[in-house]
């Protein structure tokens, strides 16, 4: 008999996916879900995205829990409280859970059974996820704190200090740290020492997360504007003008970037040069960030709907409406799609 339970064949460890930040790699699932199989009443909203490893499922609530729930079963294995609201999605690295909390702190939690490892403090609220590469935890906070601190004890290497409010997560790789902050700028730091490589200004505020593909680092702006940068010199190569603004983060897969907007439509654009492939219809509002596989795109709306489009075509596959609206990222596997929804319920559906 086949094994029907919804633990993941790939894990779904970081916000969009991986901790490259390229949106995830979705299944090639061309139908709608249709049966619950659990559900999860949290006491307050979640605004984070949940991840998913070795078939636990991470969530942060704003009412200031960290729950390990069974992704077969929807149990608490473990739960951990931070004194404040988290608004951070968690980053799981080796046997650790990292994520940020609205007292400025980071925390190291063991995934096992939530003991802490470690915790250092920024200034600010953290909204932005934890981003790990060659061993250094990269984040940044609201106060204007962006550092790097060692996975294993938490301690700092490096911290700079800006004026503005920093709610991008970061995208770190090829020596790099690349990130967006409040006054639209978009900064690439040396990853081992935190100094200036380059920056882009746009002209309005960059809360979502760059991606990069093929040299180029994409990302929207609250400035109506979705832009694709060099990744070495922070060169503007091209620029997408959409309706309204844009703090959904990119997902890149086979060379498209998929991207929503604020203005309801879901964009699907070629990196190297910003032309349309296309662009779905609207549907009133996007904050989420899609996540992109091999033959569709799935994103989740604001007022309630799940929708997945042919990633060739645009053409709607299919659409799954839960009530409440939906601001996270989905985590996609062969068996579960798992959704955390604004009212705070987190879903498994199959």
């Amino acid at each position: 008999m086949q094994d029907r339970s919804p633990t993941a064949r790939a894990d779904w460890p970081a916000l969009l996916g991986t901790v490259a930040r390229d949106g995830g790699h979705a299944p090639r699932r061309r139908t709608a879900p249709t049966d619950l199989l659990w559900k999860v009443s949290l006491p307050d909203s979640v605004r984070s995205s949940p991840v998913l490893a070795d078939g636990v499922l991470y969530v942060t609530c704003r009412d200031g829990w960290l729950r390990a729930l069974d992704a077969a079963t929807g149990r608490a294995r473990w739960t951990v409280q931070a004194p404040a609201s988290l608004h951070s999605t968690p980053a799981v690295v080796g046997d650790l859970v990292l994520f940020g909390g609205d007292d400025g702190k980071v925390r190291a939690v063991e995934r096992t059974a939530g003991v802490l490892r470690w915790e250092v403090a920024l200034d600010g609220p953290i909204w932005a996820s934890p981003v790990v590469r060659d061993g250094l935890v990269f984040v940044g906070s609201s106060g204007g704190d962006f550092g790097a601190f060692d996975l294993a004890d938490g301690r700092r290497r490096w911290l700079r200090q800006f004026e503005a409010r920093i709610h991008s997560t970061a995208h770190a790789g090829d020596g790099r740290v690349i990130f967006g902050m409040s006054d639209g700028r978009v900064l690439a730091l040396a990853a081992g020492s935190g100094e200036d490589v380059w920056t882009y200004q746009a002209d309005d505020s960059v809360s979502a997360a760059p991606a990069v593909s093929d040299g180029v680092v994409v990302v929207g702006s609250e400035d109506y504007g979705i832009y694709g940068l060099d990744a070495a010199t922070g060169e503007r190569r091209w620029r997408v003008q959409t309706g309204l603004g844009v703090s959904s983060s990119a997902a890149v897969h086979g060379g498209v970037a998929y991207v929503g907007g604020k203005d309801g439509h879901l964009y699907a654009l070629d990196v190297r040069d910003g032309r349309e492939r296309w662009k779905a219809l609207s549907i009133r509002q996007i904050t989420a960030a899609p996540v992109a596989g091999e033959s569709l795109v799935c994103i989740q709306g604001f007022w309630g709907s799940t929708i997945a489009h042919d990633a060739a075509t645009g053409e709607v596959l299919w659409r799954a409406s839960l009530g409440g609206s939906l601001q996270s990222t989905p985590v996609i596997t062969d068996e579960a799609i798992f959704l955390a929804t604004y009212p705070g319920v987190v879903y498994a559906l199959r």
